[in-house]
Formats: C-alpha cells, structure tokens, sequence
C-alpha cells in the first residue's frame, strides 16, 4: 500500500484521503500465524501539519485464529485505528526542534521520497489489536488435562479432581499422614 504524499507536502494544512482494497495472505507473528480470512479494507489521511505528515488510518479485516484454551479455529473481525506522523529527511532538523520528546524516545519516523509503503504500519496495528490469548468465545471450555478432548464438543469420562499441579506435592504429603 502506497500513498504519493507530494501534493500534501508542499502546502501547509493540505490533506488528502486514500483507500485501499488489498488481499492479505499469511502473517507470520512470533506467536502464530495470522490467516486474513477477507482483505484489508484501509482508509488513511494524510494532512501537513507543518515539518511533518500526520497518517491518520482505519483498518478493517477479519482473520482466523486459534483458540488457546481448545486449539479450534475460529474468525475474528478487526477494526482498529492508527495516528502517526511522518517527516521527510529534508525537514528532519525542522521536526525535531519541534518535537524534542522524539529525540529522547528515539520515536520518529523519517521518509526520503513522496511515496510511502504504509504496508508496515497497517500490519504492525493488525497485529497490537489481535488478543494476546485469542478465545474462540468466552465460555470456552478448553481441552481436558488428561485425555485431550475438547470439552466445547463433549464431555469426557476422566476423573476431575481439580488440583493445581503446583500444589501437587503437599497434597502427597497430607495423604501419607492419614
């Protein structure tokens, strides 16, 4: 996803507004890989707001993931929000006397030509909006301890007695004073 910001940059308060349709395939995060079940639906802004460009985007999709209790698949709808600004190298100095906090957090990011790939941004929150424990719904039983049945389907005939294996071993304990 591309957007040409040249007619944005040369005057200050100028904004224009760009809408992308794209397939998204497989992405691979370090805790899973995240399946785009429909495209990526992203409308951005891009207004000058002086020595900088400010993106402000909405991102609309839906992924499968995995449940972490019960290990189905399921889909997920995504909408999330995105504001960053942007400064091209030559206005660098220009930005940072502006914004000296980018200089402590080392939090800026600087382009070099009048075209921008905004792929990275839009996947980057896609990602920060996906559940850090995805769950297929709320109420989801999860696989049992013993045998691996997805409780969510059926009920399996293992003995539950719910102890937490941390306390496992002072439970021997007070079973060999009886």
């Amino acid at each position: 996803m591309r957007i040409n910001v040249a007619k944005v940059r040369k005057t200050f308060g100028a904004s224009e507004t760009f809408e992308f349709k794209e397939a998204a395939q497989v992405l691979d995060s370090d805790d899973a890989a995240v399946k785009f079940i429909q495209p990526l639906d992203v409308t951005v802004k891009a207004a000058n707001v002086g020595h900088g460009i400010l993106l402000q985007g909405k991102v609309h999709t839906e992924v499968e993931l995995d449940c972490s209790r019960c290990l189905g698949n399921f889909s997920l709808t995504v909408d999330t929000g995105f504001e960053e600004e942007v400064c091209h190298s030559s206005d660098v100095a220009a930005y940072l006397a502006d914004h000296p906090e980018a200089v402590e957090e080392e939090n800026y990011t600087v382009f070099s030509s009048d075209v921008l790939d905004i792929t990275p941004l839009v996947v980057e929150h896609v990602l920060l909006a996906l559940p850090m424990k995805p769950l297929c719904r709320e109420e989801c039983k999860g696989l049992c301890s013993r045998c691996g049945r997805n409780l969510n389907v059926a009920a399996c005939s293992c003995e539950q007695e719910a102890v937490d294996p941390r306390l496992a071993g002072l439970a021997s304990f007070f079973n060999k004073e009886k």
